[in-house]
């Protein structure tokens, strides 16, 4: 018998196989998407900081500047050298109105406060600002007076915002710079990812995939034809739970044979008298013939029929009979060996196979049958009665050399038997 597996269920390997790439792409596409984040977190980050030293730098200069004296004329100067544009960032220096009262007014400045409601903003807050812009960063770092200032600039006051640095940076530069970076640690990350899962896919499917799918077959080819179960040796397996199941599948096995040898027993078994029946005589006969060849043993086969079975069936009940062919049984059990075998074939009739027995043999089991049968009368329920019986008989390998063979030369001889008696009933 072949076990077929469910073709619609999925396999273990496809199923650890398409888990093991969904994984792989949930965890790039995760690397990739937060990797984008860091990016332009990171990018972000660089460019504020660089901005915020850039207007320290500016401020401290114009301030030391200020302090030693500096011309409206050097003053200009610096602040055009500031606006002038470079590749890395655009610095501008906004004046507010305090200043242009002492210094002359700068229309670009006043034109930029009018226009621009970021650099109002800081203007009312007198807080930097940062503001991330498509392709910069805008820093905004206003310049307040101090106690130092007052001397020069009287129309002013502590606190006042007399300026603020503008300061634009592009973060592409940066950008480049970090995609090569962090494309280069994600590409190290991925491929580590990858030969991570690559040895535990192969790991699993060694150790637990391919296990499983040999003890899968091994069950499948085990069952036989005739019920019998092969032995799955667990030993093969290192993991617990193949080497578990094969033990299980041995047991299992051990439960259905010793369940299958008995439910054979009982098919073989009289239910009547506890005797083996037609179905077992068919069944094993051919092998206690292979086995009496091959010991070069001489065996014997007995067909007995019991006499007047009917009448005691019409006259006494079912009953009577029933009792009357387990006193019969009993009787033919008590006088062969143990080795010896005695049959009920069906209705009166009943075979005894002798074991390396000669026709001598046969005889004096004959006599003391027939005489157990007439030294004890049967209980019947109804009343007690002497039993008789016709035997015939025959001999392997003389008579014959097989099952149906011998039983037929048998039943011939208890017959022969039968009308005998009748012809001398007759006499």
């Amino acid at each position: 018998m072949r076990l077929t597996p469910h073709s619609s269920r999925h396999s273990t390997y496809n199923t650890l196989l398409f888990t093991f790439i969904g994984i792989i792409s949930l965890g790039l596409v995760c690397t990739l998407f937060f990797s984008q984040s860091f990016k332009q977190k990171t990018v972000q980050e660089l460019a504020e900081e660089q901005a915020r030293q850039q207007a320290e730098i500016i401020f401290r200069t114009i301030w030391h500047g200020m302090l030693r004296g500096w011309t409206r004329e050097q003053m200009d100067g610096f602040i055009h050298s500031l606006e002038m544009n470079t590749d890395n960032s655009k610095v501008q220096l906004v004046r507010t109105a305090v200043v242009d009262e002492l210094f002359g007014d700068h229309l670009p400045s006043q034109q930029q406060l009018m226009a621009d409601p970021e650099l109002n903003r800081v203007m009312r807050d007198k807080e930097t600002r940062i503001y991330n812009k498509s392709g910069y960063i805008r820093y905004l770092y206003p310049i307040l007076a101090e106690e130092n200032c007052i001397s020069c600039h009287i129309n002013s006051a502590p606190g006042k915002v007399h300026g603020i640095l503008d300061i634009r940076f592009p973060d592409h530069q940066m950008q480049q710079s970090l995609n090569y970076t962090l494309n280069f640690y994600i590409f190290a990350i991925v491929l580590l990812m990858l030969v991570l899962f690559l040895a535990l896919f192969i790991i699993i499917r060694n150790r637990v995939v391919h296990p499983m799918r040999d003890l899968s077959s091994r069950i499948r080819r085990s069952i036989k034809d005739d019920l019998s179960v092969e032995r799955i040796d667990p030993e093969r397996y290192h993991l617990k739970e193949p080497y578990t199941l094969a033990n299980s599948f041995n047991h299992l096995a051990s439960e259905l044979e010793e369940y299958h040898r008995q439910l054979r027993e009982s098919s073989w078994l009289d239910s009547l008298t506890g005797l083996y029946n037609r179905r077992y005589f068919s069944e094993q006969m051919p092998n206690l013939l292979k086995k009496a060849r091959q010991n070069e043993q001489p065996c014997a086969l007995m067909l007995i029929d019991l006499d007047k079975f009917k009448p005691i069936n019409d006259e006494l009940g079912h009953d009577a009979g029933d009792l009357a062919l387990v006193h019969f049984s009993r009787v033919l059990q008590q006088q062969v060996k143990g080795c010896d075998l005695v049959i009920r074939l069906g209705g009166d009739e009943f075979v005894i196979i002798l074991t390396n027995t000669s026709m001598s043999g046969v005889l004096a089991v004959k006599k003391n049958i027939e005489q157990a049968l007439a030294s004890e009368a049967a209980d019947l329920g109804k009343g007690r009665r002497f039993l008789s019986a016709s035997i015939g008989y025959a001999l392997y390998p003389e008579d014959a050399t097989t099952a149906e063979s011998l039983l037929q030369q048998a039943d011939e001889a208890m017959y022969n038997q039968k009308r005998l008696k009748k012809m001398q009933r007759a006499v």
